[in-house]
């Protein structure tokens, strides 16, 4: 027998936005597991979230054949630049499941394993680059983007965008961030204003 996902009492327009404490996000979360379980859904405005915290649900709705995979509006307006790729297809399409055959090999347990080298190459560059600039105010999250593209390149193609020892991203980086960016804008404009914006 089906069984309603519990919820806190919503509020009117705002739903659970005051549940969660915007300094102590997790804490607000772990405290709404202890109320409400292991499984639990919010609402912030329109959105419906549903939030799991076991290890057996995680491994249920990670289960392809159960659950299918959301392409959300943003990748949706990313398909005009990237195409039908591996985060921006539909699971209907082929080039889904072309792209799952080859990268799940390439990214199993054993091939991770054989990155780790090379995630802490990245690692101690990030480490070295704070310790040189010790004392001085660092923009963590520009950081780590650093971090996290400069370790993609490495692992995924053998190519280092060295972010660590220049002032400015590579181009390429650049670029991506930006259709990233634009992308996500795109979602909150009316579609004619898209259309109007030629350069965009």
């Amino acid at each position: 027998m089906s069984k309603l996902i519990p919820q806190p009492q919503p509020t009117f327009l705002i739903g659970n936005l005051k549940e969660i404490d915007s300094t102590h996000g997790l804490e607000s979360l772990k405290r709404l597991h202890k109320l409400y379980g292991d499984i639990y859904r919010l609402t912030f405005f329109n959105k419906s979230f549903v939030v799991v915290c076991s290890q057996e649900i995680t491994n249920f709705v990670c289960d392809e054949s159960k659950f299918d995979k959301n392409v959300s509006q943003a990748l949706e307006e990313l398909r005009a630049a990237a195409g039908d790729g591996l985060f921006t297809a539909h699971t209907s399409e082929p080039n889904w499941k072309l792209a799952h055959k080859i990268l799940m090999p390439a990214f199993g347990p054993q091939a991770i394993r054989d990155m780790f080298p090379a995630m802490m190459d990245i690692c101690t560059q990030l480490i070295l680059r704070w310790e040189r600039f010790a004392g001085e105010e660092i923009d963590v999250c520009d950081n780590l983007t650093r971090l996290t593209l400069d370790t993609i390149a490495l692992c995924s193609f053998n190519y280092r965008f060295n972010s660590f020892y220049h002032n400015t991203m590579h181009r390429f980086v650049d670029a991506m961030i930006n259709v990233l960016i634009e992308s996500g804008k795109r979602v909150g404009r009316f579609s004619l204003q898209n259309t109007l914006m030629m350069t965009t």
